[in-house]
């Protein structure tokens, strides 16, 4: 391919869609583009005129700005096709060029799986699924596998790489999401048939063979297929199809400062106790949503004395799974995914092997989840002793852990939460993690928690580790809704990874479901 005597260029890549056929199809303003015929392609130019540089402006008044001298900015891209697909390689600012959404997804993410070696990675992106998520990008000292950057096969999200090619003439470096980064020995003569290898490598699918995983989830970042999926999203609302469509609160509250919620910011608003599409429905003129109303119209969180707290819009409280021919979708925290269907087949299965808990815990009647604790423990002090909000101070990662929020006496320690989005019940399943690693390898933690309990329930002995088995992690969710527990797709990864983890650990992991008083799950109030 390239000589050794051609010098090394930074290309950014992006393969466009099937459909996009001609150049109108892929780039924004074409007619106030210049165009050149270059090689097998042609490049589209937008030049601006010279002006001064923008941070000029912060010492207007003091000097001559016509000092700082001139600045322009060309921005370009070239297109070039190959074997009846378009590529657009892009300078300057020439991604903006293009119309939004034209491009493949993942296309630079799969050539650079399918190009760099396992054990060849210099960088990561990725972004967890976890009670806080968090998009990080981890680099190392030297080439490495996905393991040495801690990734989470199940619970995160892999972005893109960056790493070495087992090929040289393929690049000495290659970086990929969806578009390619490139550093590679190649002039214009030879782009053409560099590019034919890239197209080979994206529709290969031996990466599939080392990083499985990778497949598992994938944010969907282009705009006619979110816009595909929000229609199918509105249809199933309007024909009130809500088994795998609901409401949630997608941040952790306060509950106990939380009275109730209103859509729309109006006081004389009816009040709900929570958040669920028939009521949502109930308060549009015409009980028909678009996506208009879905975006602007807000779920208004207030406190006991009518104080807003927070709002969110209608959109980002929406959890929505889809299915479109042969791939799954699922619509969490305002954003889609694809997800693949095998995965999606083991998550539920292991969420539907947990134990169930074996005894009914009392309904919920109050208005947080800290008074129904204190009642719980109050009603049935032989059976609960209350733990809710007594904090242990410990040294670490984690300075402050509460145990659980009530401990029975017949060892379940049980960690309650009123239903929520993902990083809401994913913040419930981290929780009961940390409290069990930390019980069975910290003496001390041992120690406080023991004073905290009443004397009937504390334990025997705390300086050696405790037989974890005795001990069963108990996650209550309080919900109203009808039926076996549901909860969204990302926080039955989150159960699934926390319960592995504390079975290895030997401890016992059953769910349970806190129904709430009939009378309080249909309360409306006007003001």
């Amino acid at each position: 391919m390239a000589e050794k005597d051609v010098p090394l260029q930074s290309l950014t890549i992006y393969l466009l869609r099937e459909e996009v056929r001609e150049p109108a199809q892929a780039l924004r303003a074409m007619d106030r583009l210049t165009h050149l015929d270059a090689g097998d392609g042609t490049l589209y130019i937008q030049t601006r005129r010279p002006m001064p540089p923008r941070w000029g402006r912060f010492f207007t008044g003091y000097i001559d700005l016509a000092q700082l001298g001139r600045v322009s900015t060309t921005s370009a891209v070239f297109l070039v096709a190959v074997r009846g697909r378009l590529f657009a390689l892009t300078f300057g600012q020439g991604r903006h060029l293009l119309v939004p959404g034209c491009w493949e997804e993942r296309f630079g993410l799969k050539v650079s799986l399918n190009c760099i070696e396992e054990n060849h990675l210099r960088s990561i992106d990725k972004r967890t699924f976890d009670a806080i998520s968090l998009q990080t990008r981890t680099q190392a000292s030297r080439e490495g596998t996905p393991t040495d950057f801690g990734i989470d096969i199940e619970q995160d999200l892999l972005r893109a790489v960056t790493g070495t090619p087992s090929d040289d003439r393929l690049g000495a470096k290659l970086s990929g999401m969806d578009s390619l980064h490139a550093l590679v020995r190649v002039d214009l003569s030879l782009l053409t048939d560099l590019l034919g290898i890239y197209l080979d490598k994206f529709h290969d699918r031996t990466y599939q063979t080392v990083f499985p995983w990778v497949d598992h989830i994938a944010e969907v970042t282009n705009q006619q297929t979110r816009s595909a999926l929000d229609l199918g999203l509105i249809e199933k609302i309007n024909a009130r199809t809500f088994d795998r469509c609901w409401l949630a609160v997608p941040d952790i509250v306060d509950w106990a400062r939380v009275s109730g919620f209103r859509y729309g910011s109006g006081r004389r608003a009816p009040e709900y106790h929570d958040l669920h599409f028939p009521d949502f429905l109930s308060s549009l003129p015409n009980g028909t949503v678009t996506d208009e109303i879905l975006r602007r119209r807000h779920a208004v969180c207030f406190n006991h004395d009518g104080m807003e707290i927070d709002e969110w819009p209608i959109y980002q409280c929406i959890y929505c799974e889809q299915e479109v021919g042969e791939e799954s979708f699922l619509l969490s925290g305002a954003k889609w995914y694809r997800v693949n269907r095998d995965f999606v087949t083991g998550v539920n299965n292991a969420f539907r092997s947990l134990t169930p808990f074996d005894r009914a815990l009392p309904e919920y009647d109050d208005d947080s989840e800290a008074l129904y604790c204190a009642r719980v423990a109050t009603d049935d002090p032989d059976t609960y002793a209350l733990m809710d909000r007594k904090i242990v101070q410990i040294g670490g990662p984690y300075q402050k852990i509460e145990f659980c929020d009530l401990y029975s006496a017949s060892k379940d320690v049980i960690h309650i939460k009123r239903y929520g989005g993902s990083s809401v019940l994913s913040h419930l399943f981290s929780q009961g993690l940390v409290s069990g690693e930390t019980f069975r390898s910290d003496a001390d933690f041992r120690r406080d928690v023991n004073q905290l309990l009443p004397e009937s329930y504390r334990l025997n002995d705390i300086e050696h580790p405790p037989n974890s088995s005795d001990f069963q992690v108990v996650f209550a969710i309080v919900s109203d809704a009808p039926g076996d527990l549901t909860i969204p797709f990302f926080s039955r990864i989150s159960i699934k990874h926390a319960a592995r983890r504390l079975q290895a650990f030997g401890f016992r992991v059953a769910v349970a479901k806190i129904d709430v008083a009939e009378q309080r799950a249909r309360l409306q109030r006007f003001q």
